[in-house]
């Protein structure tokens, strides 16, 4: 072999090999990743306006008795929803729960869970709760129906 042609063909192996290691090297950088909170959020389904009002089962109390109403959507979804929770807020019942007409109890329960007094999470009025990530139901019970019935009333979230 020719001392040109031995020179050639070394050239083209070290050519070869440098453009493998260059090919083959390099450095990708990776951006820092700060953490973050995600905010917990609160959602009405529905019942923000007479016109999406809440549905009540059953539909009527009896006089004299004890009941156990649970309010949700006519849809069959869930009253309310939170997300990323636990969320503390502070429930303001109008009129307040034990008033005249009223419920004398208020708490939030999962969708198919069974309305009784000490049921779910307890709602007092303007008193803070803390309410894990989930849909809910309101719960409203009472010893003794009125006898005009249990009166229209509001929750307001804040």
């Amino acid at each position: 072999m020719s001392r040109t042609r031995t020179i050639i063909l070394g050239l083209i192996a070290v050519a070869a090999v440098g453009g493998v290691v260059a090919f083959v090297t390099f450095t990708q950088y990776f951006p820092s990743v700060p953490t973050g909170a995600v905010a917990a959020n609160l959602v009405a389904n529905c019942g923000v306006s007479t016109t999406t009002a809440l549905t009540v089962t059953p539909a009527t109390v009896t006089a004299g008795s004890p009941f156990a109403l649970v309010y949700s959507c006519s849809s069959g979804t869930a009253a309310i929803s939170v997300t990323n929770g636990p969320i503390t807020k502070i429930p303001t019942e109008a009129p307040a729960i034990g008033a005249g007409g009223m419920p004398t109890t208020l708490s939030l329960i999962a969708p198919g869970a069974t309305c009784t007094a000490s049921a779910g999470i307890a709602l007092a009025q303007s008193t803070a709760v803390s309410i894990p990530t989930g849909d809910y139901n309101y719960c409203a019970t009472g010893t003794t129906a009125p006898v005009t019935g249990v009166v229209s009333f509001t929750v307001t979230w804040g």
